[in-house]
């Protein structure tokens, strides 16, 4: 067993409230993964905030501030005396007993490609989502992203940022055009989906996890999460 392992089983053993601050599905399903491994239960959240309005000179800068500015959005629903009745069980969870819990912990996160030297978010509409996605076999891609945990009760945070790289080959236009019909890329930084079954026969190479270019790298959770326990 790893040291990370170890002190991550520690840490999910000392019943700690887990809350995981995004709605994206890509995300919930490494979470759900994640979950049933170590068996531990975790909600979820989404921040209300203006993305677009948050900016920053550098990808890496940039994504760091949005998973801040989501965690800041999020804790007023967390501390102490206000409500939980916005929070949403993960499928096939039960509500969390406090009564012999080590706290709460709140994971955001945020995520941008970068192409060409350009920071893509999610696109604008379909022709966007189309250029987006066509271009990823001319030249490679690369997804930044972090992942932040908060320790409610301490205010304490760990971050770190995952750097991935993404080598395609020639997509046709209409298996691009029915990923765009179906929707989910449009919710996807870069409109890059990598798990999709229309998209993985023409990935040849990914410098990095699949997790982590899906915006939750497993390890990545588990660091950040030991480390705002302090273990």
């Amino acid at each position: 067993m790893s040291s990370l392992t170890s002190r991550f089983a520690s840490f999910v053993a000392s019943n700690p409230r887990i809350v995981l601050g995004t709605a994206s599905s890509s995300r919930r399903q490494i979470m759900d993964s994640l979950a049933s491994q170590y068996s531990f239960k975790y909600e979820v959240l989404k921040a209300d905030i203006n993305e677009k309005a948050i900016r920053r000179d550098s990808p890496r800068d940039l994504v760091l501030a949005l998973a801040h500015a989501k965690a800041d959005a999020l804790l007023p629903q967390l501390t102490a005396g206000n409500s939980s009745s916005s929070i949403n069980l993960a499928a096939g969870t039960e509500a969390h007993d406090s009564s012999s819990s080590i706290g709460t912990f709140l994971i955001t996160c945020d995520q941008v490609v970068v192409h060409d030297g350009q920071v893509r978010e999610k696109p604008e509409d379909a022709a966007e989502a189309h250029r987006f996605i066509h271009s990823y076999s001319k030249s490679p891609a690369q997804t930044i992203g972090s992942v932040m945990c908060t320790n409610v009760a301490t205010g304490r945070r760990h971050e770190t940022v995952e750097v991935c790289t993404i080598h395609m080959s020639d997509m046709p236009d209409d298996v691009i055009d029915k990923l765009i019909e179906e929707g989910d890329v449009m919710w996807c930084a870069g409109g890059l989906m990598v798990e999709h079954p229309l998209v993985l026969p023409h990935i040849t190479h990914i410098d990095g996890t699949q997790e982590s270019v899906m915006g939750l790298g497993k390890e990545a959770v588990m660091n950040v999460l030991v480390a705002a326990a302090g273990l």
